[in-house]
């Protein structure tokens, strides 16, 4: 009887750690932005349209201070760990990325890169429109 149990333990394992792979393995890749990088060839004085060009559009608007409109770009990269179906949520590991460009009158002028906290992350997600 306490062979059968193990042997029973044994196979649950095996079909668990399998399913997590296969989870895993199914995934879609992540589209990756790396706006550190592109925010970072952007001087002061761009043209609005040579900002879309390397950003892209803006996945959050606002009111800047001073005047324009501040462009915010948010990213979540998760581990591929992460990203599998059951284990994921305690396994792998997350990070959180925004770059904020301000434009007025048209031009770039002012942006930044920061690495935000999840709270504020999450609050900023929360404004997203469904796409």
């Amino acid at each position: 009887m306490n062979r059968y149990i193990s042997g029973l333990l044994g196979l649950g394992l095996i079909l668990l750690l399998l399913g997590g792979l296969v989870g895993g393995c199914a995934s879609r890749p992540q589209q990756v932005r790396y706006l550190a990088a592109d925010i970072s060839m952007l001087p002061p004085g761009t043209g609005e349209r040579e900002v879309r060009a390397v950003m892209g559009p803006p996945d959050l608007t606002r009111v800047a201070e001073g005047g324009g409109e501040d462009w915010l770009y948010l990213e979540r990269i998760q581990s591929r760990l992460r990203r599998t179906q059951v284990l994921g949520r305690w396994m792998g590991r997350e990070s959180y990325h925004l770059a904020v460009v301000t434009i007025r009158d048209g031009v770039l002028v002012d942006s930044y890169y920061r690495i935000p906290s999840e709270e504020e992350f999450r609050e900023l997600q929360g404004y997203l429109q469904p796409r």
